[in-house]
């Protein structure tokens, strides 16, 4: 209220909007007083506008979610698909159906797991077979070759825990199609026609196996001939660790002559395939997606975010550019990642239009780059690195990482300047340039604190949803995240405003400044914290700086619309133009935060219960949406009666969490074939032995091992397995005392999957054949003993080795190189070996050297042991046959039999 110059609002409403007084006491006041009040002025006609009414700012929350909805719609889209009976209207086209038709044949044959008849026998045929009435169809302009690689090798990879990767008799089957004049240089096409147990793998990553036939194909009846080759490369053994991509970068004829590849994968059944890895440098490959592809997706933020290992997966893109050091694109579907790596993982969960979309966008991708100048001289155009997305899908921006750092600054400099030009025009009396920026540093950090207050709000919220019970609501129904997380991301910020804004805005000693300043500084205060963060970006070098640009450029745009169309009007106007100035930015963040949710949230659902999902999801989703409202919480300033916007998003709040609490809707799983989101469990019938330093066994268990998954296993599905009532965690002293918990662990995950259950069985119904041992013991110079060993069981075996204290691994021959370390366990260090045979199995011979003390007296290393019977009849005992016909059909299941066997040597 306006009573005297610089007098404080009187009360709470007054904090936030004006009180209209009538012309003739305004006119009354004195000049600076009117310099310094609020302004709602109508410069033209005399009449003071009106502050904005809470439902503008409701209202702009509802068309923003209304545009996210659209986006999410969007998302589906696919192009319409080329089929058998129209392929005659569209020459030289890819034909989606006939794609499909191979991934049927493949997938009917069921899982592929290495070693299988169904991986080793059964698709290799397959593919042989379609690849071959491919050659003779051929255009003889093309010279088409094929080879069958059959191979063995090892390699270390820091993956997960970090481990050590053995193969054996590992299949690739490799097509080379080119001029007939023979070219050196060559383009790789990459697929794995593997899968993971129990799963027909149709996404993962047969369909991409089905799609390079129909390229192969179509790229083989063309008439004009290539001026590179093309190798297609159809890898038998991804899912054991990309061990059959190693193989053949690492030992192939063909592979020295790659210049560049394409590799494409899956973590999800269907949708759009995405580019989340480019490079590295060579920005020329960038550049050719950019200027072929009919339906682009890409994104520099994804590669980053992947590469981070923030997501714990990988693909064969690693393996080209580590061990084949080449550079490559890599491709992965991520819609409907609830099917991945399960036995839902089927044909009909992959839209027809998906095969046309990545069909069309592959094949001029690969007739760009094969027939470009730079795959002949890659070393000339290798140099740099892009930032690149895409916008909706509609096209692709791209720059370099030079002009990326100049925008950056750019945008810095000029942003700096506009918030200059703001402090200098300020039309409050005794109120300083200096005065203005001390106060936006003080709101700068205001927004700090905001956020993580706001970001302990939303843990609080998470924590209470896991005390009622009611954890992973959204992960059927990913709705629930905007009613219990992202509604109270907008609202605490706004309250924290008001409450506390003020105070930063403290000028002299008792005396406060108009709403209109407070507005002001506010906003620049949170533009100044955007520009120190685009700073942090330009000089660590990290290229999603871009999103942070684009905002800080559009908020530029609006107050310099703000300071000249709207002459500091600070009515509603304010409010629509701030608003349409940050609406590319906000879709463009949007369509970024569906595509990392729609990534994400299906992994939460796999990612181990010990990872406290609810709290993780709540603050990932938290955090995405705090700093795209951050640009809009400065306008609940400009608001009448700001408590309906307040109590308007309390009320949703308070009534989500009523209906989550009172009601079914958030039931985490669903089993609805139209919405799939199925609790996932691994349950593996173990047998284990436990020996002692002596030989002598001192423990011999059997029972039923459950990897819980999600944060709700196993204890969601007691009522349908009256069995689990008398499972038990594995215990943290089980754990202490036994190397990786005394348990047969499939991959090196115990770091994050450590927690665990155990119910007590009978016996194996097949015993799996399992031993180790040491043949030679050799004692060598400087305290150096050779240990050779002998371990003999399924064609899936884990080795796990620890050293006890004062003992040193000097060499080994699983591997080139120093051994590579996994985490420590009770402060000693350990190794994992993974270890596959895909035919032929025949003892696993290998060595170890240790260094042991003169002095040490008493053991010297442990081991465990793991065989893995991963196919077959036997693969599943009845016990676990029993316990998977009791789950429920909101279930998905994985099972095998191993056995585990400890040794102290």
């Amino acid at each position: 209220m306006i009573g005297a110059k610089n007098e404080p609002f009187s009360n709470f409403n007054a904090k936030l909007r004006f009180r209209t007084k009538s012309s003739k006491q305004y006119d009354i006041l004195p000049k600076h007083v009117k310099d310094s009040a609020f302004k709602f002025e109508n410069n033209s006609k005399g009449i003071r506008s009106t502050p904005a009414g809470p439902h503008h700012f409701l209202l702009c929350i509802v068309i923003s979610v209304a545009f996210y909805t659209v986006l999410a719609i969007l998302e589906k889209s696919l192009p319409e698909p080329v089929t058998l009976s129209n392929e005659h209207n569209h020459p030289d086209r890819f034909v989606a159906e006939r794609a499909r038709n191979h991934l049927v044949k493949l997938t009917s044959m069921g899982p592929r797991p290495v070693g299988s008849k169904e991986n080793e026998i059964l698709a290799v045929q397959l593919l042989l077979d379609e690849i071959k009435i491919i050659i003779e169809q051929a255009d003889p302009s093309h010279k088409v070759e094929w080879d069958l690689q059959r191979v063995s090798g090892a390699f270390s990879l820091q993956f997960l825990d970090g481990m050590t990767n053995v193969y054996r008799n590992v299949q690739n089957i490799i097509v080379k199609i080119g001029p007939i004049k023979a070219s050196r240089h060559s383009l790789l096409i990459n697929c794995h026609f593997d899968s993971v147990v129990d799963s027909p793998g149709a996404s993962d990553d047969g369909a991409s196996c089905a799609i390079m036939l129909e390229l192969l194909r179509v790229i083989s009846r063309l008439k004009i001939p290539l001026k590179n080759n093309i190798i297609f490369l159809f890898n038998g053994a991804e899912e054991n660790m990309m061990q059959a991509s190693h193989g053949f970068i690492t030992q192939h004829k063909w592979a020295s002559s790659i210049r560049a590849f394409i590799n494409m994968e899956a973590c999800g059944a269907g949708g759009k395939e995405i580019l989340f890895q480019v490079g590295p440098n060579h920005p020329w490959l960038l550049e050719a997606y950019s200027d072929t592809v009919p339906y682009p997706l890409a994104s520099s933020m994804a590669q980053e975010i992947f590469q981070s290992g923030i997501i714990p997966g990988d693909t064969d893109y690693r393996i080209f550019r580590d061990f084949g050091r080449v550079s490559g694109l890599d491709f992965a579907w991520s819609a409907n990642g609830y099917v991945y790596h399960t036995k839902l993982d089927t044909v009909d969960k992959i839209p027809l239009g998906t095969f046309q979309r990545t069909g069309d966008n592959m094949l001029p991708l690969i007739l760009k780059l094969v027939n470009s100048v730079q795959i002949s001289d890659v070393e000339k155009y290798s140099t740099g690195n892009l930032v690149f997305f895409d916008f909706l899908g509609i096209f692709i921006v791209h720059w370099s990482e030079v002009l990326s750092d100049i925008i950056n600054i750019s945008v810095i400099i000029i942003s700096l300047l506009v918030i200059l030009y703001n402090a200098s025009h300020t039309r409050v009396t005794g109120f300083s340039v200096k005065d203005y920026f001390k106060s936006c540093f003080k709101c700068s950090s205001l927004t700090v604190l905001i956020w993580l207050a706001t970001l302990f709000t939303i843990a609080v919220l998470s924590l209470t949803v896991v005390m009622l019970d009611r954890r992973l609501s959204w992960f059927a129904q990913p709705a629930w995240l905007l009613f219990l997380y992202i509604t109270p991301t907008i609202l605490v910020p706004m309250v924290l405003l008001v409450l506390f804004g003020r105070k930063f805005l403290w000028g002299k000693k008792g005396t406060h400044y108009p709403q209109s300043l407070m507005y002001c500084i506010s906003r620049d205060g949170n533009q100044l914290l955007y520009i120190m963060i685009l700073l942090l970006c330009v000089l660590l070098r990290i290229r999603s700086g871009f999103a942070v640009a684009l905002f800080v450029t559009c908020n530029t745009i609006s107050i310099l619309l703000h300071n000249t169309i709207l002459n500091n009007d600070y009515g509603y106007k304010v409010l629509w133009l701030h608003w349409g100035c940050m609406l590319v930015p906000f879709m463009l963040s949007a369509y970024m935060i569906q595509a990392a949710l729609l990534l994400v949230v299906p992994i939460m659902g796999r990612s181990g219960s010990g990872n406290h999902a609810e709290s993780v999801m709540s603050l990932i989703t938290s955090a995405m949406f705090t700093l795209v409202f951050s640009f809009y919480n400065p306008l609940v300033l400009l608001l009448q009666k700001v408590y309906t916007v307040f109590s308007s998003l309390a009320v949703v709040l308070l009534v989500s969490f009523l209906v989550l609490v009172f009601t079914p809707l958030g039931f985490p799983y669903s089993g609805d074939p139209n919405n799939l989101a199925p609790q996932r469990f691994m349950i593996a019938h173990v047998e284990r032995s436990f020996y002692g330093y002596n030989g002598s066994l001192r423990d011999h268990q059997n029972g039923l091992w459950i990897v819980n998954l999600d944060v709700n296993s196993p204890q969601s599905i007691v009522r349908h397995v009256p069995e689990l009532i008398n499972a038990r965690q594995i215990s943290q002293d089980e754990c202490n005392n036994e190397l990786y918990c005394g348990l047969p662990y499939f991959i090196p995950v115990i770091t994050f999957i450590w927690k665990t259950h155990w119910i007590d069985t009978k016996p194996l119904d097949v015993e799996i054949p399992l031993s180790l041992n040491l043949t030679y013991r050799d004692h060598r110079l400087h305290n150096v003993q050779r240990l050779s060993f002998s371990a003999i069981g399924p064609d899936h075996i884990t080795f796990m080795l620890s050293l006890y204290d004062g003992i040193k691994l000097k060499d080994w021959s699983l591997s080139d190189g120093e051994p590579l370390k996994g985490p420590l366990w009770n402060g000693r260090p350990t190794y994992f070996v993974y270890y596959s045979c895909a035919n032929d199995i025949i003892p696993w011979d290998f060595w170890i050297d240790i260094e042991v003390p003169k002095t040490h007296v008493g053991p010297q290393i442990e081991i465990g042991l793991s065989g893995h019977r991963m196919h077959g009849p036997n693969q599943y005992t009845p016990e676990l046959k029993k316990l998977f016909n009791q789950l429920p059909q909101w279930t998905t299941t994985t099972g095998w039999a191993s056995a585990y066997k400890s040794y102290t040597l």
